[in-house]
């Protein structure tokens, strides 16, 4: 009794389950796609086509939604006499212009 030959499509999907885990094992490895290759035994210009293939078929462009930047405060603005003025533009500048109030306070004549 003669087998029969497995369908070409048959084929194609057990060389996709195939090579799907060294796709992931690649992508975890941090290696050029060269030394990969070399490492796993595996034609460098056939890996090379495999890759291609997984980026054809992975979407171009994604849909993403932003949220709305969170409005800044205004810019403040202390005058220290007539010698200096401290521009504060962001919330993590007011504990340094604090600290240096706090400094000049110390250092300020009685």
């Amino acid at each position: 009794m003669k087998r029969a030959l497995a369908s070409p499509r048959r084929l194609r999907r057990t060389a996709a389950r195939r090579r799907a885990p060294l796709l992931a094992a690649f992508d975890r490895s941090g290696l050029w796609a060269a030394a990969f290759a070399r490492q796993y035994k595996l034609n460098y210009t056939t890996f090379c086509g495999w890759r291609h293939q997984r980026a054809k078929a992975r979407p171009g462009f994604v849909q993403v939604e932003v949220a709305p930047a969170p409005v800044a405060p205004a810019e403040l603005v202390l005058e220290l006499g007539t010698q200096a003025r401290v521009r504060i533009g962001s919330a993590s500048q007011v504990a340094l212009a604090a600290r240096l109030l706090q400094t000049l306070q110390a250092c300020a004549p009685c």
